[in-house]
């Protein structure tokens, strides 16, 4: 049997109509995808943003802002040594941690408190919680003593502008200069850098990386942004930092920067290195 003809006008009137059926379905498909979940993600978003409003910034979410997952050329997080760590219970062993911030190159004063401490190399353990050096007389001396007494050593942001000026200078080839750049006035004082400046042509940095030496810098190099210490008992998990901590964030994720100069939250609910604001250890 012979097919039936099918009439041209009618094919062409089908061809129209699957042509036009396809369009709507995706123009429609197209709406849904790009119209409805941006609003529905908008209007999600406003609300948890209100919702951790009203929970006075204790949600975790919040300080998602001042969350980075990479690092490059430091350690971020190290957790201590367990033979380090303070044992607890009856039958636990001699041995203290002793955790010290903000010595900025006070040797003598540092080497007093050990002293009245009654500090044993043997059996306590020696954590410098950031600044150890800069500002004060002799910064290679906390470093040697460091060195001498097996401390473990966490970077705070003196360590880190040092250190900045260090890789600049290993970068280009330079001597560790004890004069000043050619732009720099040989007799300048006051050290016109911000704490968070990141230019590393500073005199007093770039002379202190001189003081420090090779040795001492790649020791200040190891040392850690965090410190994970562990439980500790009545105290909890421990972990020793220079500055603060972000709220709700993963130390894996904290911001090294903040990490090494935050001082309060701001009233967006962000971490800063300014004093208005909420003390973070509050949030």
């Amino acid at each position: 049997m012979a097919p039936t003809s099918t009439n041209p006008r009618t094919r062409h009137f089908r061809s129209i109509h699957v042509y036009a059926v396809l369009l709507v379905l995706a123009t429609w498909t197209t709406y849904l995808y790009y119209r409805s979940p941006t609003m529905s993600s908008s209007s999600s978003l406003e609300q948890a943003s209100d919702e951790a409003s009203k929970l006075n910034l204790q949600k975790g979410d919040h300080f998602q802002g001042a969350a980075t997952p990479e690092f490059t050329d430091m350690i971020h997080l190290q957790d201590l040594p367990a033979e380090y760590v303070p044992e607890i219970g009856k039958h636990r062993k001699e041995g203290r941690l002793v955790i010290v911030g903000d010595v900025h190159g006070m040797r003598d004063s540092l080497q007093k408190l050990l002293h009245k401490l009654k500090f044993d190399k043997h059996h306590d353990h020696l954590v410098l919680a950031g600044d150890m050096i800069s500002k004060g007389p002799d910064s290679p001396g906390v470093v040697d003593l460091a060195m001498k007494y097996g401390a473990t050593g966490v970077r705070g942001n003196h360590e880190d502008r040092v250190l900045g000026a260090y890789a600049a200078m290993t970068a280009e080839h330079l001597e560790m200069p004890s004069v000043p750049d050619p732009n720099e006035k040989a007799d300048k004082a006051q050290d016109e850098l911000e704490e968070l400046s990141y230019s590393h042509g500073d005199y007093k940095d770039r002379a202190l990386v001189r003081a420090l030496g090779k040795e001492r810098m790649e020791w200040l190099k190891k040392c850690p942004v965090i410190l994970r210490v562990g439980d500790c008992g009545s105290m909890g998990k421990v972990v020793v930092v220079h500055a603060g901590l972000a709220p709700g964030v993963a130390l894996e994720k904290q911001d090294a920067t903040m990490v090494m100069n935050m001082r309060t939250i701001g009233k967006d609910g962000v971490p800063s290195e300014g004093r208005e604001g909420v003390n973070w250890q509050e949030v």
